[in-house]
């Protein structure tokens, strides 16, 4: 994916949080969504990220899922109460990992689409990434057009009778 099409397709650089207990990894992700017209601020320990953590200051986070004091499912649960508009993707290097997650209680709810597995190519990282934050952003423009429109069928109820 080159930057014109990133930038076409976006029109605003999206702020991306990466919380992974591999530098090497969060050295490999920055590069690739940096160069891409992404801005990415990261943290190895989820903790920190955790305290430091504020709503509104990022589009997504991406998240590993194994991670040494908190696992990335129940951090993501801890920044929902910080930030209930805050999406998320998940890393794994264990497909059977993110499954064992998947089958407990609250994660049940999780789509499959915001697991991601380790490793990844660039452009499929890109493209995932891209389509979790654009159905996001749509199913919440859809859902304002349906306000509007029942809005006006109201309208036009009332002046009818």
């Amino acid at each position: 994916m080159t930057k014109s099409r990133l930038s076409d397709n976006n029109k605003s650089i999206k702020r991306i949080l990466i919380i992974d207990d591999e530098p090497d990894v969060i050295l490999v992700l920055k590069q690739v969504l940096e160069a891409n017209w992404f801005e990415a601020d990261s943290y190895e320990d989820p903790r920190l990220a955790l305290k430091n953590f504020r709503a509104n200051m990022f589009d997504l986070l991406l998240l590993d899922i194994k991670m040494p004091d908190i696992n990335g499912m129940d951090l993501y649960q801890e920044m929902r109460k910080i930030d209930d508009k805050i999406k998320v993707c998940f890393l794994t290097a264990s497909e059977m990992y993110s499954e064992k997650f998947r089958k407990e209680e609250p994660y049940r709810k999780f789509d499959k689409e915001l697991f991601i597995a380790k490793p990844i190519e660039n452009e499929e990282l890109l493209d995932h990434l891209n389509k979790v934050i654009n159905i996001q952003t749509n199913l919440k423009e859809k859902r304002q057009k349906l306000r509007y429109d029942f809005r006006q069928f109201d309208t036009i109820i009332l002046n009818y009778y």
